[in-house]
């Protein structure tokens, strides 16, 4: 048997022409490709382990994923090497060794995304931010990110995953909006996160922004139990994956 290293990678990658991170039959993922491009390099299949998931069209600057691979290469060798094998829309920002017991998900203490919204047209930023069409009140936004802090149960900000014994519970610990020039930023961080959790937050921060969602409404889905109503989802678009803290 061929001898190997565990390796922990962060990717980046743009998510818009991608049907997420996890490999599906007959989709291009980014879980997919970049399988494709290690197993092009070592010349035998390669299987790689995420952190977790991103939704087809979110993106990512910092995505850390695992892998076996054969004793063949330095790392700066594979840096180089997945440059010209990677498509141009996914980059391997670093490569490096670990211990066989690493597991790129399960070892990981905490997630942080944001999610960027502009108030006005913007050809150069329409794949990377929300384009909203209206004008937001930030001290509702803020009103609402504040409420987001701390350990809740999100079943009503989340797609279950149809695992009884999967918890829905979370504990945020950075919940919050900045302004960056034009644009407004949420910045989330948290243990855990769940399937269209980020960005049903965000949609359902906006419609409390808008008026058509009181702050004690907002409140209640957060306290649970599970709502008839769930919260309104925001386009995928506009969410990055930042990092990831082991």
């Amino acid at each position: 048997m061929q001898e190997t290293n565990r390796h922990k990678f962060i990717f980046e990658y743009d998510g818009t022409h991608f049907s997420g991170w996890q490999r599906q039959p007959d989709e291009r993922t980014v879980q997919g490709v970049i399988e494709g491009a290690f197993s092009t390099l070592f010349q035998k299949e390669i299987k790689i382990a995420g952190q977790g998931r991103t939704d087809a069209g979110v993106h990512a600057t910092g995505q850390a994923a695992h892998a076996d691979l054969p004793v063949r290469f330095e790392e700066y060798r594979i840096l180089h090497a997945m440059k010209g094998l990677l498509p141009n829309d996914v980059a391997l920002l670093k490569a490096e060794k670990i211990s066989p017991g690493f597991h790129a998900r399960f070892d990981a203490v905490s997630r942080s995304y944001t999610y960027r919204l502009l108030e006005r047209p913007s050809p150069l930023n329409r794949h990377f931010t929300w384009i909203y069409h209206g004008t937001l009140r930030e001290d509702l936004l803020n009103e609402s990110a504040d409420k987001i802090t701390g350990t809740h149960d999100f079943i009503n900000f989340c797609i279950p995953s149809g695992d009884e014994y999967q918890t829905t519970e979370c504990t945020i610990t950075e919940s919050f909006w900045e302004k960056a020039g034009e644009v407004l930023v949420y910045r989330i961080k948290g243990n855990r996160f769940l399937r269209h959790m980020v960005r049903r937050i965000v949609g359902t921060m906006v419609r409390v922004s808008e008026g058509k969602l009181r702050l004690d409404q907002f409140e209640k889905l957060l306290s649970g139990p599970e709502s008839v109503q769930k919260g309104h989802t925001a386009p995928a678009r506009g969410l990055v994956l930042e990092s990831v803290e082991y």
